[in-house]
């Protein structure tokens, strides 16, 4: 299930291009980690058997 998570991160990773566009350091942080939990969250929506997985990543 990890490898599965992994990929569609992966393929869900166009926010980094978004990310490049903030400039203060914490800003960015904060920014980044809200944007991963909603692509977790998004995730465990659509593949309920990777919720698991994504709570594990989540926390």
């Amino acid at each position: 299930m990890r490898w599965q998570v992994d990929y569609l991160c992966h393929v869900l990773r166009r926010y980094d291009a978004l990310l490049d566009g903030l400039f203060a350091a914490t800003g960015r942080a904060e920014a980044e980690r809200l944007l991963r939990k909603r692509v977790y969250e998004a995730i465990a929506r659509a593949y309920p058997r990777l919720a698991a997985e994504c709570g594990r990543r989540m926390r």
